[in-house]
């Protein structure tokens, strides 16, 4: 049997597929809609081998996803992988009850290559919470900053003011966020092992640890880059369709953006020479070097991250002088 949940913050569409028919139920979204959810599943005779999913929608799911977890299999996925099957199955309608009917239906025709989700610890929980609302500071001054330079007189004060305010909150929260990853000693260590790569900062790292930590159990670094959208894209269909190779940008876009001010630091200083060298002799602009840069970086720290080793930047200058 296969339940599909369409997330919302208040409630929760279900549709459980069982034997070929298919079972709705609407609740809220908090303890006790989870377990008039159970009381509702056990009543259809559903037990710990029932495959629950659902969309990664914000940290909505996250609840639910903790709850259903402890009792049955659950299973959280990329909301683009569900529309595309939907879209592949030329489905014509879209509400909050038909989107779980389509994720049941997802559910049971991939449920052999659906990883089975884990809720995060409570560390790992604070990290990414922290990271990611210094993310939203950011992108609200950088919003706020662009609407300065064409705003009329009239409200220029108020947009300075703005800025002001969201530049004292980030530096607030990242200061909490250091003093945080001091008080923990693993946090503190895998921290100190990344800000030894030259352009990577505590923030930085932050972000890199709650991107590798939780349901992000990647066996090798090239699925590190994927899930970060950071993995080459062809577009090539026999002779008459040849598109520019781009990097896919499916995954973790805050991890990917926090990349990209340290590889303008490792190009300026020269830390991936012969990687620089080899994508100039090729012809490569520099957004291209700057995208080979951000990958390289989070391969290095990938490494660094599993194995608790630090960044050894003569290792990466020997390698050039023996290719030379």
């Amino acid at each position: 049997m296969y339940l599909g949940l369409d997330v919302s913050k208040n409630t929760l569409d279900c549709c459980l597929n069982k034997d070929g028919f298919f079972y709705a139920c609407k609740i809220r979204n908090n303890e006790k809609g989870f377990e008039k959810l159970k009381a509702w599943l056990d009543g259809h005779g559903c037990d710990e081998t029932l495959h629950c999913c659902c969309e990664a929608t914000g940290n909505y799911y996250e609840a639910a996803a903790e709850y259903l977890a402890a009792h049955y299999k659950m299973s959280v996925e990329n909301p683009r992988k569900i529309k595309a099957y939907a879209v592949s199955e030329l489905k014509r309608s879209k509400n909050d009850k038909q989107d779980a009917k389509t994720i049941a239906e997802f559910c049971e025709e991939k449920s052999r290559k659906l990883k089975t989700w884990k809720p995060k610890n409570q560390t790992e929980k604070e990290l990414q919470s922290i990271t990611r609302y210094i993310a939203r500071l950011k992108q609200q001054k950088a919003s706020e900053t662009v609407k300065m330079q064409t705003a009329s007189d009239n409200i220029k004060d108020l947009i300075g003011e703005t800025i002001d305010y969201l530049g004292s909150k980030i530096k607030e929260a990242e200061g909490r966020l250091k003093t945080y990853i001091n008080q923990n000693p693993e946090l503190k260590q895998k921290a100190a092992n990344l800000t030894t790569i030259p352009g990577i900062g505590i923030q930085t790292a932050a972000i890199i640890m709650a991107a590798l930590s939780g349901n992000n159990d990647f066996k090798t670094a090239k699925q590190f880059t994927a899930y970060l959208g950071l993995d080459p894209a062809e577009y090539k269909s026999g002779t008459s369709v040849k598109g520019k190779d781009r990097i896919s940008k499916v995954g973790d876009c805050i991890t990917r953006a926090a990349l990209f001010s340290p590889a303008i630091v490792a190009y300026r200083i020269g830390t991936f020479p012969r990687l620089v060298a080899n994508m100039r002799q090729n012809g490569k602009h520099i957004m291209q070097i700057l995208t080979a840069i951000m990958r390289k970086l989070a391969v290095v720290a990938y490494t660094l991250h599993k194995t608790n080793t630090t960044f050894e930047k003569q290792r990466h200058t020997r390698i050039q002088q023996k290719a030379a």
